[in-house]
């Protein structure tokens, strides 16, 4: 019970999103530069300060990120299987590939900040900002190569595209300036400091409500099976894997509770965003996310009481 009431705030937050957004009607034009507003403005001054101020040795964040990173490359194998398990036309499969290990950045920040506090915030910072660019090659790579094959088109995948979208991302370049800060042991004026903090109190609970504001169904009886299969690899099987790889290599345990969180989340609601830039089958897309984030409000409070209570 305790597990639950520890996470509920937050997701009444997202189904608040949902209300304002669906009842309300709320524009769609309002959400998104809403969502522009947290992912540029108001999230990178949480993410730099909390890894900036971090006490890490390196060392062992480096075996973190090993470890995290070879758990996640096997929930990337685990996606691919879906294909055999519930078989839809190349596109479709390639477009839910990705939800399998990317991850919903708001909700694992926000519950990983109140159940772990800043030590394993930045453990978490740190990981994502490893594979956010192995995450994001892997699932554009096999999305383009799909879509080209599907028009009967030879279509090289550019290089250049998926490193300027890694370059480019916010997260990664406030996490990397954290690291670089917390390396060197330098330190904001107390006015920079108290600003990053302002702004970044408030990027959690509206990100929540962007992430309430997008979730939708279209499909469901058509994509009964995927939907099932994809989400009990994503919410089942990867924290699985995670703790198993986690307890197997002998890491500490905030650090295998950090690792477990990380792979209990949703996907990554920029999924849709990239699917239906791409030419893939957003509708598909749109419904994994939408479903993964309301079934993590059962799995996520269980992973909870199970093993991620401190």
């Amino acid at each position: 019970m305790q597990s639950v009431l520890l996470i509920l705030p937050d997701f009444l937050i997202i189904l608040l999103g949902a209300f304002i957004s669906h009842v309300l009607k709320y524009p769609r034009e309002f959400w998104k530069y809403t969502e522009k507003l947290v992912f540029y403005v108001l999230f990178p001054p949480l993410l730099f300060l909390s890894v900036s101020g971090a006490h890490l040795s390196l060392s062992e964040a480096s075996q973190f990120l090993l470890v995290g990173i070879g758990a996640m490359l096997l929930a990337v194998v685990s996606s691919w299987l879906i294909r055999y398990v519930a078989p839809e036309d190349g596109v479709t499969n390639a477009s839910v590939f990705q939800c399998g290990f990317r991850f919903n950045t708001y909700i694992g920040f926000a519950l990983c900040l109140k159940l772990y506090g800043d030590p394993g915030f930045s453990l978490l910072a740190l990981l994502i900002a490893v594979w956010v660019p192995i995450s994001n090659t892997i699932a554009v790579a096999v999305l383009a190569t799909a879509v080209s094959k599907s028009v009967n088109k030879e279509k090289k995948i550019q290089p250049s595209y998926v490193i300027k979208t890694v370059l480019k991302n916010p997260l990664i370049i406030a996490t990397v300036l954290g690291l670089v800060f917390n390396v060197a042991q330098w330190e904001l004026p107390q006015v920079g400091t108290s600003l990053f903090r302002s702004l970044g109190n408030a990027s959690l609970a509206v990100g929540l409500l962007c992430i309430g504001s997008s979730l939708q169904l279209h499909d469901l009886k058509r994509y009964s099976r995927l939907l099932l299969t994809c989400t009990v690899q994503r919410l089942v099987v990867v924290p699985i894997i995670a703790l198993g790889v986690g307890v197997l290599m002998g890491l500490p345990v905030l650090e295998t509770m950090v690792l477990v969180l990380f792979g209990a989340l949703p996907t990554a609601q920029s999924c849709y965003v990239m699917t239906s830039s791409m030419g893939g089958n957003a509708t598909a897309v749109a419904d994994v996310t939408t479903v993964h984030t309301l079934a993590s409000m059962v799995t996520l409070p269980v992973w909870v009481a199970i093993y991620l209570m401190p």
